[in-house]
């Protein structure tokens, strides 16, 4: 497989781990819950698949970080692939730390966190130093998630915690799509 497919691969297993955990937990309600409700061990049917799920994912993040790295030709880039695994990593702790223990709240917010932080250098980089025009819309994207995400919540407050979670997935699927649709075409 190709290192930039491992980016696509997880983007792919992670809309299947939330989509199966699902359908085995027909309670959960996109409005209402958390997507890491589907986790909860004595709360969700079949917990490991999500878990387990998350970590195969992280896993795969982990892996394209290494390509990344491989693949960076100026800085921005370099930096990226650092970030971006440790976001890999803060995915495959959603996992480990499930919701209701301890850790999850942290582990799961850095992740959103760091995997913007990982988008903006290397949309930064394709934009300018490749010249993938793009990239500034992934920038621009990158840039603006989590000052969007705070305005939606002060202003009229995300619906639930999933609302705002498929939001940062969304986003996060976009910005790894126009960079996949550099990277790849190599």
């Amino acid at each position: 497989m190709r290192g930039c497919m491992l980016a696509l691969a997880a983007m792919i297993l992670a809309w299947i781990v939330i989509g199966a955990s699902w359908m085995l937990n027909p309670w959960f309600d996109f409005w209402g819950d958390a997507f890491s409700d589907l986790g909860v061990p004595g709360q969700a049917r079949y917990p490991w698949v999500y878990n387990y799920g998350l970590r195969a994912t992280g896993m795969l993040l982990v892996g394209y970080s290494i390509y990344l790295y491989r693949w960076a030709k100026y800085k921005p880039e370099a930096l990226a692939s650092g970030l971006m695994a440790v976001a890999g990593i803060f995915l495959a702790l959603i996992g480990v730390y499930p919701g209701g223990t301890r850790p999850h709240v942290f582990v799961s917010t850095w992740f959103f966190i760091q995997i913007d932080m990982a988008l903006i250098p290397l949309m930064y980089s394709l934009w300018r130093n490749r010249g993938f025009k793009p990239a500034a819309w992934g920038l621009a994207l990158a840039l603006l998630a989590f000052p969007v995400f705070l305005a939606v919540e002060a202003l009229v407050g995300w619906p639930s915690v999933a609302a705002g979670e498929a939001y940062g997935i969304l986003v996060i699927d976009v910005a790894v799509v126009i960079a996949l649709a550099y990277q790849c075409r190599e």
